[in-house]
């Protein structure tokens, strides 16, 4: 499934249309339709448009969307509660690991 009709799918999933989902994420629902369905062309076909960053984060931070799952990596289209609390972890575990260097590098500095 690429990133088209993985749109197509939260969309459906979301119980909504290309038009309340941008309304939602504050795009234009052109942007969506060409995501979704493609632009016309002058010779009749219609060419999709890959969604850009801004419309992805739009997308992944308005709906809890796994960034995984667009990005074929998973199959889970929805973040968890569960998922956000272990990336609450991580970040904790993060800030905690550079603190713990500033301190570090404030006693070298000091010491000196």
């Amino acid at each position: 499934m690429d990133i088209h009709e993985k749109t197509k799918a939260i969309i459906l999933h979301l119980e909504m249309n290309n038009n309340s989902f941008a309304r939602k994420m504050r795009v234009s629902s052109s942007t969506v339709d060409s995501i979704t369905t493609g632009r016309l062309q002058p010779n009749g076909t219609r060419k999709k448009t890959k969604p850009g960053y801004d419309v992805l984060q739009s997308m992944i931070h308005t709906f809890n969307i796994n960034p995984d799952y667009l990005f074929g990596l998973s199959q889970q289209m929805l973040l968890t509660k569960t998922s956000k609390i272990k990336e609450v972890i991580t970040l904790n575990e993060q800030i905690l690991n550079i603190s713990n260097r500033l301190d570090q590098l404030e006693k070298i500095i000091s010491s000196k």
